[in-house]
C-alpha cells in the first residue's frame, strides 16, 4: 500500500505544472523524474555562450533535458532576475552570477534555496567574501597570477617576492607588462597585490574609507618610479598577445582566460602561469536558481550536474576554470593545488572601482 501511495503521489506531481508542486517535499528520485517531465531549462550565463552551448550537450545526452542558453550580459541577467522576482512565475531558471553581483539583491525574495542538492555539503557557498546563505554555489573558479614565456625566463628565476619582482622590472626594462585595470581585471588584481605589499594588509569593507584610498599614494609612487621600465597594456588579452608575440615576458593574467585562449589555439600552449608567493587574488562565480522558475526540478538537476566532480573536471580541461568540487580531476590546471595556497581574497567591488579611478589619475595621467 505504501508503494502504491508513493507512486500515486509521484504521478500526481508529474501531472501538475511546475509551479504547483513543492520541490522541498520531494525526494531526489522524484525531482529527477519531474525534471524529465519538464524537459527543458534555461541557463543564463553572461560569458562564452557559444562554448557553453557545446559543453551542455553532455547533460542533454545524459538526461534528455534540453538546455537553452540565451544571449545576455551580467547586468542584464541580474536586472531581469530582480525585475521578475515578484511574479508568480518568471522566465528565468538557472542564473550564473558574479560574487559582487550576488550582494546587490535580497536572496530570499529572488532565489530558490539549494538545500535539495545531494552534494551541497561538498560545494562552496562562499566566494570573494560573499556568503550565499545556501542560495547559490560556486561552479566556476577564477584565479589571477602571472603569465610568462618559459622560452625567455627560466622557472627558477621567476620573481616570487614583491622585492624580487621590483628587481626584475629594473633589470629587464619593458619585459614586464601590466594592463590598465579599466580594460581588464587582471591588472586591477595585480594592483591589489601591490597595495598589500607596499601599504600593508588591507581590511576593507563595502564602504569606501577615503583615508584608506588616500594612503594608496605610496603605491602610486611605486608605479611612477617603475613605470618607465614597465609596459602598460590595454587589456587582459593585450597582455597575453604581447607575451605570445615575444614583446614582453611576464604579465598579470587570469588562469581561466589564458587556458581558454590556449585551448582555442589563440595563444601558444608554451605560455605558462603561476601564482607568486606574494599572492594574487582568486574567486568564483555562483550558479543560482530563480525562486519563481517554471522548471524547478530540471533546474536543480542541471545545477547538480554542473557542480558535480565529473562536470567540474571537464570545465577545468576545456575552460581552465579552477574545479569547485573537491573530488574533481584538476590534472589539467595551469597551477598545482599546492600553489593555490598563494591565492588571496580580492578587494570589495567598491574598492576595486577606486583602484581603476586612482590608477588613471595617479599613474596614467601623470
Amino acid at each position: 500500500m505504501k508503494k502504491v501511495s508513493a507512486l500515486s503521489l509521484l504521478v500526481a506531481a508529474m501531472a501538475l505544472p511546475a509551479s504547483a508542486y513543492d520541490i522541498n517535499s520531494m525526494s531526489w528520485e522524484e525531482i529527477e523524474a519531474q525534471a524529465k517531465e519538464e524537459g527543458s531549462v534555461t541557463f543564463s550565463v553572461w560569458y562564452l555562450q557559444p562554448a557553453w552551448r557545446e559543453f551542455v550537450k553532455a547533460f542533454e545526452d545524459e538526461t534528455g533535458i534540453t538546455v537553452r542558453i540565451p544571449e545576455g550580459t551580467l547586468d542584464a541577467n541580474r536586472n531581469k532576475l530582480v525585475a521578475e522576482a515578484r511574479r508568480d512565475e518568471g522566465a528565468m531558471d538557472v542564473v550564473a552570477l558574479g560574487a559582487a553581483t550576488m550582494k546587490t539583491f535580497d536572496f530570499q525574495e529572488t532565489l530558490l534555496k539549494l538545500d535539495k542538492l545531494p552534494e551541497l555539503s561538498k560545494l562552496k557557498t562562499k566566494s570573494e567574501g560573499v556568503d550565499s546563505q545556501g542560495y547559490g554555489v560556486t561552479f566556476w573558479g577564477n584565479q589571477t597570477g602571472l603569465a610568462y614565456d618559459p622560452a625567455r625566463i627560466d622557472e627558477s628565476e621567476l620573481p616570487q617576492t614583491f622585492a624580487e619582482l621590483e628587481q626584475y622590472i629594473k633589470n629587464n626594462p619593458h619585459s614586464f607588462g601590466v594592463n590598465d585595470p579599466n580594460g581588464g581585471g587582471s591588472g586591477g588584481r595585480f594592483i591589489e597585490a601591490a597595495i598589500r605589499q607596499i601599504n600593508g594588509e588591507q581590511n576593507l569593507t563595502d564602504v569606501v574609507d577615503k583615508k584608506v584610498v588616500k594612503s594608496w599614494s605610496k603605491t602610486w609612487d611605486w608605479f611612477q618610479a617603475n613605470k618607465g621600465n614597465m609596459l602598460i597594456t590595454a587589456s587582459n588579452a593585450d597582455s597575453l598577445t604581447r607575451i605570445n608575440d615575444g614583446e614582453i615576458t611576464i604579465a598579470p593574467a587570469w588562469e581561466d582566460h589564458l587556458a581558454g585562449l590556449q585551448e582555442r589555439g589563440a595563444i601558444t600552449k608554451r605560455i605558462k602561469f603561476y601564482i607568486p608567493e606574494f599572492g594574487m587574488s582568486g574567486g568564483g562565480n555562483f550558479v543560482t536558481i530563480a525562486r519563481n522558475t517554471r522548471n524547478p526540478a530540471a533546474s536543480l538537476v542541471f545545477v547538480d550536474w554542473l557542480t558535480s566532480a565529473k562536470a567540474q573536471g571537464l570545465l577545468n580541461k576545456q575552460f581552465g576554470s579552477a574545479p569547485q568540487h573537491p573530488e574533481a580531476d584538476a590534472s589539467n590546471s595551469l597551477v598545482s593545488n599546492e600553489m593555490r595556497a598563494n591565492s588571496t581574497a580580492p578587494f570589495s567591488a567598491a574598492y576595486a572601482s577606486q583602484i581603476s579611478k586612482q590608477f588613471t589619475r595617479k599613474v596614467l595621467m601623470q
